[in-house]
């Protein structure tokens, strides 16, 4: 099952551009397998998650181990879920979800998910 292992807070530009500590975490590490047997409670906890955000949501694949199209159809709609200017931004997405979220195509995809291509 899909878990979402670890809420983390990623650090807030301040308006002098230094770092700040959020007061909320703005992200997850995610872990196990996301299929179709995992997508309701999957959904459920991204769904939770992206309620409880003010602003972007991160979601770092590293741990996944596996992923099927159902499962990227779970974050494709619970990032629409952020409403307008907000994002849901993938880190280490393994390559299956790339290629899943690339025969997706922009419509479905751009306006609401992000790939953050930094190394990590």
């Amino acid at each position: 099952m899909a878990a979402i292992t670890d809420l983390f807070s990623l650090p807030e530009p301040s308006p002098d551009g230094h770092d700040s500590d959020a007061d909320h975490p703005h992200g997850a590490r995610v872990s196990g397998h996301a299929d179709l047997s995992t997508r309701p409670d999957f959904e459920q906890l991204l769904l939770a998650l992206c309620r409880q955000a003010d602003g972007d949501v991160h979601l770092d694949f590293a741990e996944l181990d596996f992923i099927d199209i159902s499962g990227v159809i779970t974050v494709v709609r619970a990032a629409g879920s952020l409403g307008e200017g907000r994002f849901l931004v993938l880190h280490n997405p393994p390559p299956s979800m790339r290629r899943i979220l690339e025969l997706l195509g922009p419509a479905a995809v751009a306006r609401s998910v992000r790939i953050d291509e930094e190394v990590s």
